[in-house]
C-alpha cells in the first residue's frame, strides 16, 4: 500500500496531534472485515511501516517472516528486496494451503 492509498483510509487526529489511522489486523484483501474486532487504531507512521515491511501479511505470517528472515536464515544470507518479497509470497502461499486443507476436513 502506498502512502497515498493509506491517506485515503481515514486519518483521525488525537489530542496530542499525532495522526492515527485504522489498521485491519486481517487485511481486507485477505478476507478481514470492517468489524471492530479486526480494526486497530495506530499511528499512521507505524501503519505505513507495517505495510512497507510486511505488505498485507497477517500477524501470524509476520511472525513466521521475522523468524525466517532473522533467525533461521539471517546469519547465512544477505537479503535483497526480491528475496524478501519471495519469502512473503511463500509464507502467504503456505497459509492459503493450510486454510484450504482445514476447509476440506
Amino acid at each position: 500500500m502506498t502512502a497515498l492509498e493509506l491517506k485515503a483510509e481515514g486519518y483521525v487526529k488525537k489530542r496530542n496531534g499525532r495522526k492515527m489511522t485504522r489498521h485491519h489486523i486481517i487485511p481486507r484483501s485477505r478476507g478481514g472485515g470492517d468489524i471492530e474486532k479486526n480494526i486497530s487504531r495506530i499511528p499512521d507512521r507505524y501503519h505505513v511501516a507495517w505495510h512497507e515491511f510486511f505488505g498485507n501479511m497477517t500477524p501470524k505470517e509476520a511472525i513466521v517472516y521475522i523468524r525466517r528472515l532473522f533467525i533461521e536464515k539471517g546469519k547465512k544470507m544477505k537479503w535483497k528486496s526480491k528475496d524478501m518479497y519471495r519469502l512473503q509470497i511463500e509464507i502467504q502461499a503456505e497459509t492459503l494451503t493450510r486454510e484450504k486443507s482445514r476447509e476440506k476436513k
